[in-house]
């Protein structure tokens, strides 16, 4: 199976130290988008350059998935 990894970037870069181990590319870039969603709740500033760089097991970077702000609740 391939080995990821998952490096939050938003100016700075918080690695991803163990990764984990996926079937193929799109198993890999669903938990990318999965750990975007956490990571916006966690964090909801707007922040244009704020990302996922899904990383092979030799570190280069393939895929990036934008982090999105919290969305707005809206109670009416």
């Amino acid at each position: 199976m391939p080995h990821y990894y998952f490096d939050i970037k938003d100016g700075h870069r918080l690695v991803d130290p163990s990764g984990l181990n996926f079937k193929n590319d799109d198993d890999a870039l669903a938990k990318a988008e999965v750990i975007a969603i956490g990571v916006s709740l966690d964090k909801p500033a707007v922040d244009p350059e704020r990302h996922i760089a899904v990383l092979n097991v030799s570190r280069e970077e393939i895929f990036r998935v934008p982090v999105y702000s919290k969305p707005a609740i809206s109670i009416k």
